[in-house]
């Protein structure tokens, strides 16, 4: 039973310290995460929404911590106990959002690692075995280090580290980018299709439900059978599609392209070929233009007439109007803005649709900067 209780302390330790890193680095973007749970078509608890950033922080500390101790081997009935109400509490999570397809990845591994729904709740199962057989056996566990100034000083650096990476996430950008828009990666190639690639898409059974005018009746039919079967839509027939009800299941995995939903509608129409395919541009984004100061604007403005005095083109992406903004802007999905950098105004640098670097707003750089990269 030691060898058991031992070898399962270290497989947990190591796994929450790496789910919890993952998230740590940007806790911005496990704040968005949370929000999807605080959803009123989810958990609907508005009054966390405000909180997600400080409970995102919090819990990916908290979770590397957890792995910390268990691995030091001290503070056992403290880490036990934290462990196990922590693994149901996911549980519960990963079970309702795959049974109920509400939340479709969990975001245990942040953008390093996209589960589906019933992966992260087996996931999950499998550490609540590890983590009770821990808890039984919690007496097995001794310190890794006889001396409690190692442990207690490992645990100070260890706090330090996280700090300083989720202050980084918060304040700069993420020390690691796991997202399709990270340095280096090409917009235009993670947007092509599996076809393109040479790979099979995932595949997916629509179910519609019929309800007959008549009768009252409803039935739940496949989109092939609807196709197939001229009565559920020739004239005159009694049934009618309840379009409200309609599902998409997903029955095998396959490709998807990591760059989707990327559209830039701007006033000349949809630019983004064009731009995607520029020697360089830069992007002014906004996830959320109504929180961008009226200081950042005139800053921005102030760089577009730079940038366009020495030949460089730049145009704005956002989800709203900006307002007082000179520069051109174009309007695209809010979650792909939040995707492609975790700053509000923040700044992207293409180069023939390669991103080749990102700024902060926290300062945003000059015209100079980035006619160097």
């Amino acid at each position: 039973m030691k060898y058991i209780v031992n070898i399962c302390r270290f497989i947990v330790g190591i796994i929450f310290i790496i789910s919890g890193f993952v998230k740590a680095v940007d806790p911005i973007g496990f704040g968005y995460k949370l929000e999807e749970y605080f959803a009123p078509d989810v958990f609907n608890i508005g009054f966390l929404h405000d909180l997600a950033l400080q409970q995102a922080t919090f819990f990916s500390i908290f979770e590397i911590m957890l792995g910390v101790l268990l691995i030091l081997g001290i503070f056992r009935l403290f880490t036990s106990w934290s462990l196990l109400v922590l693994i149901v509490f996911f549980s519960f999570l990963t079970f309702y959002s795959a049974y109920f397809n509400k939340v479709t990845d969990c975001g245990c591994f942040g953008d390093a690692l996209h589960l589906e729904p019933w992966q992260s709740f087996k996931k999950d199962i499998f550490l609540l075995i590890l983590i009770v057989i821990i808890f039984i056996g919690q007496k097995y566990i001794k310190p890794l280090f006889k001396n409690n100034k190692i442990n207690y000083g490992l645990i100070a650096v260890s706090l330090l580290i996280c700090g300083w990476i989720s202050y980084t996430g918060i304040s700069k950008l993420p020390i690691i980018d796991f997202r399709a828009y990270a340095i280096g990666k090409s917009i235009p190639e993670g947007m092509k299709s599996a076809e393109e690639v040479g790979k099979l898409p995932p595949q997916y059974v629509v179910t519609y439900t019929m309800k007959n005018k008549d009768t009252g009746e409803t039935q739940k039919i496949t989109d092939s059978e609807y196709l197939n079967d001229p009565k559920w839509y020739e004239e005159g027939t009694p049934w009618q599609l309840m379009s409200d009800l309609t599902e998409s299941k997903k029955v095998a995995d396959g490709y998807e392209p990591p760059v989707h939903d990327f559209m830039l509608d701007c006033e000349d129409g949809d630019m983004t070929e064009d731009y995607l395919a520029a020697d360089k541009i830069v992007f002014f984004v906004t996830p959320f233009a109504e929180k961008v100061s009226a200081d950042d604007v005139n800053k921005l403005n102030q760089l577009y007439k730079e940038l366009e005095e020495k030949g460089v083109r730049a145009v704005g992406l956002t989800a709203s109007d900006i307002d007082n903004s000179i520069f051109p802007y174009c309007f695209v999905d809010q979650t792909t803005l939040k995707t492609i950098i975790r700053s509000n105004p923040g700044i992207v640098v293409l180069k023939k649709g390669v991103v080749v670097n990102k700024y902060h707003n926290n300062p945003l750089p000059t015209a100079d900067q980035i006619i160097k990269d």
